[in-house]
């Protein structure tokens, strides 16, 4: 078997994206776009300070098979940069590294065209300086314990600790290498470390989208409608709940989707009010409904998107009412979505009308018993990471997801008629100036507007 390729053609659709004029896709984000947060990242960085960020580790499947790679989100964020076994140094004030003085600093794989034989193209320092513009880009054989005297620094600004590439392998590589390097030195000299302010420096930045970010999200969110659309007009009873994510993520796939953004949930009857069910094995049935939460993920950005459906195309009675609950209660939550909003009142405004809605037909007998029903927060940041970093408050440019639920399983304390009834209604919201907007808004919520689509054919509709 031929390993994983670095780059691979994405065949993408015109009612979604641009005619591309080349053999590959054309719109990444910028080397300007990520010019600019590490500059941003600079400038809130303390004086006298180093950051340090790495790549993500290679990981094993089985054998001498690798997963396809997964960059480490902050250094993406950062340069765009999807290859492994790469250091990022960034500096409040400028400093000479191997000849080279400024306050950017990347270490890189080597080109290796024995290897590149198997795995595509590296780019290599060169490579690097050129598609991504950092100019001081080296080979990561070149970084070594005296590279950078850490002695002088008031702070070191790192989240590598944190991120498993300190473990040892069968087989140990640069990024490891590098990483030792730095935990040696740190240890030795007692440099402090700043985790904290890290994390929050990262937090206030990849939690408002810039434009090129919105550009991206959108095109997530499209793809993900479009495979949660298909799903409502080629299911019916019979069918298993893999057909339904081999439909969703087909749509994924065929629009440019390197990956899903998370393994996709399709769980019917009792299986809908398993939170993150994904065996996805169970044949459904008429009477059942069918809760899928799937989502494409596009040059890193993640969608999030939930839609819950009648597998036979017309929701029971207690289904009605159930499903009409959640959504009153995902309304009420996009519209608390504004500036100046703490996330935690989105959940509110959302968690009220589930508990009044669950008193009233006797289901729960106080707000408390209510979490049993609707056990998760109502809202996420989402971005780079399906469960992204971000403000508390809200504010223009934070994306969030919108998705409340209600999940009643069989041998749940109230009528039988209740029982396996799972509902989740998800969608992906970005505050603006003045209120928000639905990303996702193209995939029907309404029960007439699921029950029409659902009448519609499709190409895996016999």
């Amino acid at each position: 078997m031929i390993k994983k390729l670095l780059f691979s053609i994405a065949l993408i659709p015109s009612f979604i994206f641009a005619q591309q004029t080349t053999e590959y896709p054309t719109d990444y984000l910028s080397p300007a776009f990520h010019a600019g947060r590490r500059d941003a990242f600079k400038e809130k960085m303390p004086a006298n300070s180093v950051a340090f960020f790495f790549a993500s580790q290679v990981r094993v499947r089985n054998n001498d098979i690798d997963y396809q790679y997964a960059q480490s989100k902050n250094l993406y964020y950062l340069t765009g940069l999807e290859e492994p076994n790469a250091l990022l140094l960034l500096f409040k004030e400028p400093v000479t590294i191997l000849d080279k003085t400024g306050t950017e600093f990347i270490f890189v794989q080597n080109r290796d065209p024995q290897r590149e034989q198997w795995t595509g193209k590296i780019l290599g320092a060169e490579g690097v300086k050129t598609k991504y513009e950092i100019k001081n880009a080296f080979t990561n054989n070149q970084f070594n314990a005296n590279i950078i005297d850490l002695k002088k620094y008031d702070s070191v600004l790192t989240l590598f600790r944190n991120e498993d590439i300190l473990m040892s392998y069968a087989k140990p590589d640069q990024l490891s290498r590098m990483a030792k390097i730095t935990d040696s030195i740190l240890y030795a000299n007692k440099t402090p470390i700043a985790n904290r302010r890290t994390s929050m420096i990262m937090s206030s930045l990849r939690g408002i989208k810039q434009p090129e970010e919105i550009v991206l999200l959108e095109k997530s969110a499209a793809m993900s409608c479009e495979g949660h659309n298909d799903v409502m007009r080629s299911i019916k009873p019979g069918m298993e709940e893999y057909q339904a994510q081999a439909i969703m993520e087909y749509h994924f796939k065929k629009n440019g989707s390197e990956y899903p953004g998370y393994w996709s949930i399709n769980g019917s009857s009792d299986n809908s009010c398993v939170l993150h069910y994904s065996t996805n094995l169970r044949k459904m049935n008429t009477g059942d409904v069918l809760l899928s939460d799937c989502a494409a993920e596009y040059h890193g950005y993640s969608a999030d998107v939930t839609r819950t459906i009648p597998v036979n195309g017309k929701f029971t009675d207690a289904q009605k009412i159930i499903y009409e609950l959640v959504l009153e209660a995902q309304d009420s939550g996009i519209a608390a979505a504004k500036p100046g909003l703490p996330m935690g009142g989105v959940d509110a405004a959302a968690r009220s009308v589930v508990n009044r809605g669950l008193k009233k037909l006797g289901i729960i007998a106080s707000d408390a018993e209510g979490r049993k029903y609707f056990p998760h927060g109502t809202s996420h940041h989402l971005g780079l990471d399906v469960h992204d970093m971000g403000p508390r408050v809200l504010e223009a440019g934070v994306y969030i997801t919108v998705e409340p639920g209600i999940y009643i399983p069989s041998g749940s304390n109230c009528d039988k008629k209740w029982w396996s009834i799972g509902v989740r209604i998800e969608d992906d919201i970005l505050i603006t100036s003045d209120g928000n907007k639905n990303l996702s808004a193209a995939s029907p919520r309404k029960i007439k507007d699921i029950e029409k689509m659902m009448k519609e054919k499709s190409i895996f509709k016999n």
